[in-house]
């Protein structure tokens, strides 16, 4: 049997980048609620609407983890909104 307890989505959005392109931020959703948002480039949390200690440790692992294909997306869609 396999339960499902939530879905957790780490998310890089245009609108982010279109409000502030020098500013890259990542977005954490918990079962589609936004639950706080991350600085790319440090991890630091910016904005905590409902994390849990373990959430912020899960999405600074996955920063530190995966920092520069998010870097590389976010420059990719500042050059498509800023063409």
């Amino acid at each position: 049997m396999i339960k499902e307890f939530g879905v957790t989505n780490l998310e890089v959005t245009k609108e982010d980048i279109f409000k502030n392109p020098n500013n890259p931020i990542l977005r954490m959703y918990d079962d589609e609620e936004l639950i706080g948002t991350f600085n790319i480039l440090t991890g630091e949390v910016l904005e905590n609407l409902d994390l849990a200690d373990y959430d912020i440790r899960f999405a600074q692992k996955q920063i530190e983890l995966n920092r520069d294909n998010y870097l590389e997306t976010w420059k990719d869609y500042v050059g498509l909104l800023h063409a």
